[in-house]
């Protein structure tokens, strides 16, 4: 099913989607107007993009909806000439923020209509469900060393060791990253990249390697002779 927020109901989209025979859950969400699994969707109108420009909070937005979900789109919906008429901003300022919002690893996406958005969610949500059929990430069969002691082995057992990693995984990781290290390193938006890291694997990830520390548990059960 398509989650959606509440405020949705009526806008014209909600009742398309319905039309074409998707299952709405309606709630009130933090991010974002439509989430299909890890794609967060964000409707805007022509008028209410603009606005968002200039207030700055389209990219508040986009970076809450990027904390929580690793694929971020945006709908411009309308005639944008229309919505410039009556402001204080041109073609330049938009398509300055529209590059911005590209390089954060948004999509954009612009429709004439609710009707328009509406399609362009369903073939969004469609092609999820068709992905999930073919079971689009199929598990890697990754050789098995003989020797415990081989590199490979070292470096697949040392990234399947973090909470949200398997053997599996940590193959797909390091076949991106080339080595443990520059995996390490990588920003949340890096492991994005990686096909099958999702926002609640990657949120895991990176608690288990910021988290600080603190050794009580091990220092209580010392009792001083190193027993």
């Amino acid at each position: 099913m398509i989650l959606v927020d509440y405020r949705e109901k009526g806008s014209g989209v909600v009742e398309k989607l319905e039309e074409l025979g998707v299952q709405l859950n309606f709630s009130t969400l933090d991010v974002g107007d439509y989430i299909i699994e890890d794609i967060c969707i964000e409707r805007k109108s022509c008028t209410d993009f603009i606005a968002s420009i200039l207030d700055k909070r389209l990219f508040e937005q986009v970076r809450y909806m990027a904390q929580a979900y690793s694929k971020i789109v945006i709908i411009i919906e309308g005639r944008l000439s229309d919505a410039l008429k009556h402001r204080r901003i041109s073609y330049p300022q938009v398509y300055g923020a529209v590059a911005a919002l590209l390089e954060n690893e948004a999509t954009l996406l612009r429709t004439e209509d609710q009707k328009e958005t509406a399609y362009a969610i369903y073939y969004l949500y469609k092609r999820r469900v068709e992905q999930r059929k073919k079971n689009y990430l199929q598990p890697v069969k990754v050789k098995i060393q003989k020797s415990n002691k081989s590199i490979e082995n070292v470096q697949l057992n040392m990234l399947a060791s973090i909470p949200g990693i398997s053997r599996e995984m940590a193959h797909r990781i390091l076949i991106y990253f080339k080595t443990p290290r520059r995996f390490f390193k990588a920003s949340p938006e890096e492991l994005r990249r990686v096909e099958g890291l999702g926002a609640s694997r990657i949120t895991r990830i990176v608690e288990a390697l910021d988290t600080i520390y603190f050794p009580a548990m091990l220092m209580d059960s010392d009792d001083g002779n190193g027993n």
